[in-house]
Formats: C-alpha cells, structure tokens, sequence
C-alpha cells in the first residue's frame, strides 16, 4: 500500500495519473486482504484459470460480482477503471468501462 501512496504522490506532482489508477480486469491481481472467490493466493498476487477480477471501486460494474475488495467476472468479461469516455466497443458501467 505505501509503494501506491508514493507513486500517486510522485505522479500527481508530475502532473501524470498514476498506475494504480489505469487497471483493468484480469486473471491475476495483487492481493489485498483475501483473495476474491474463485482465486488463489500466490505471493503477493491471486490467480485464477477461470475467472477474471478488479479491485472494486465503489459498486461493480455490469456482469462482475462482489467478492471481498474485488470484483469477480467469468473468462471473456472486460473491465477497465473509466478515466473520461470509454474507448470503442466498450460501454459505461459506473466507475467503470466494461466490453459490450
């Protein structure tokens, strides 16, 4: 957690987002707590062969659901942290882009 506080700070005074912001849903994430339902801990990241997850801000978008800080779809559902408009082919869903 303090590696993502100093890197938004360095990119905020840089006049850049940070990383930590431009995430989007995948089949390993870093752990933070428990893992979301279907993964399993590896290190310091969750995996899962099957599923794909993002860390949940606010409520999950279309066709994810609440698992722990995470957000948990099946293989093939597309996320994306909305920065702005959504890209073509994807569509608003909250905070979030998600595939069409």
């Amino acid at each position: 957690m303090r590696f993502i506080i100093i890197a938004s700070a360095v990119a905020l005074a840089f006049g850049t987002a940070p990383a930590a912001f431009a995430q989007s849903s995948d089949s390993e994430v870093v752990k933070d707590g428990s893992c979301p339902k279907g993964f399993s801990a590896s290190g310091s990241k969750c995996k899962s062969g099957s599923k794909v997850a993002i860390v949940k801000i606010g409520s999950c978008p279309t066709g994810f659901k609440t698992s722990g800080n995470y957000c948990v779809g099946d293989n093939g559902d597309y996320a994306e942290v909305r920065d702005g408009s959504c890209s073509s082919g994807l569509k608003v869903s909250g905070k979030y882009c998600v595939k069409n």
